[in-house]
């Protein structure tokens, strides 16, 4: 990617999900991989649960970050929760406004 980005303009777009990032207390449930099928018994009310979760995607959510930046990559975070034509719109705003 960072070869890409030498003689290309690369704009990485993250679209993520709120609910990838806190998980909610909704009791015991099955959580499954898309990928892999693999299956896994969870008590969300569990909060030392709910917390490791959260520290998890943080983690995760950092190390993209600093990959990105490491290969100077610009990124585009679009939520599922969000206005994404707002969202793009004021990305383009603050890129224009960073190459001045």
């Amino acid at each position: 990617m960072s070869l890409l980005n030498q003689r290309h303009e690369v704009l990485a777009i993250r679209l993520w999900d709120p609910r990838e990032l806190e998980l909610p207390d909704v009791g015991a449930m099955i959580m499954e991989d898309a990928e892999t099928g693999e299956q896994l018994y969870v008590d969300t009310h569990d909060r030392r649960f709910r917390q490791r979760f959260q520290d998890a995607a943080r983690q995760r959510e950092l190390a993209l970050e600093q990959t990105f930046k490491r290969l100077g990559v610009d990124v585009l975070p679009l939520s599922t929760g969000e206005d994404l034509v707002r969202a793009i719109v004021r990305f383009a705003a603050l890129r224009k406004q960073r190459r001045k």
